[in-house]
């Protein structure tokens, strides 16, 4: 497996295997996350995967891919300015084939490291309901927060939100 920062060269997630089979999602109910039985798949369409794709080239972001033979298998995204003292994680994915190899951990390190760099004191996380998703976030050291960003809580008004401290890993 190869991790690369990627440039405005050519990205195709046309193959990426997006599909998430969910059993439960967290709800924040008055600030304290509950479990709920809640069934569905998720997945994204081939104009998703390219809308995505075009994303990670964008200007406003750095990304990284991990590439096996000559397919993405996983990638992740930063917003590059600040909001505040905080990064904002845009996006991180692992190809569905490629789950609980490590991969989505070594992902958030980079994003991490690009946080740290940037002078950010927290990495901010708008993350899917999903219980896979909060809890591999939670087992990164992200924790709910009570201070969310507005425009994205807004936006997004079934994830969890959720900051990691970069003291937690790295020294600022």
């Amino acid at each position: 497996m190869n991790y690369e920062k990627i440039s405005n060269e050519e990205i195709s997630l046309d193959n990426f295997d997006r599909s998430q089979e969910v059993k439960r999602v967290y709800v924040n109910d008055s600030g304290k996350l509950l479990l709920k039985d809640q069934i569905w798949t998720m997945d994204w369409s081939l104009e998703h995967k390219r809308k995505v794709a075009a994303n990670l080239k964008s200007d406003d972001c750095i990304a990284y891919a991990v590439w096996e033979n000559e397919k993405v298998i996983g990638f992740v995204s930063v917003m590059k300015a600040l909001i505040g003292s905080r990064m904002v994680l845009d996006i991180i994915q692992v190809d569905q084939a490629f789950r609980g190899q490590g991969i989505g951990r070594q992902l958030f390190d980079l994003a991490v490291a690009e946080a740290k760099n940037a002078g950010a004191k927290e990495l901010y996380i708008s993350a899917c309901c999903s219980e896979e998703t909060v809890n591999f976030y939670k087992a990164m050291g992200a924790v709910p927060t009570d201070d969310p960003i507005p425009e994205i809580a807004e936006a997004e008004p079934y994830d969890i939100q959720m900051t990691f401290d970069l003291k937690g890993r790295y020294e600022i």
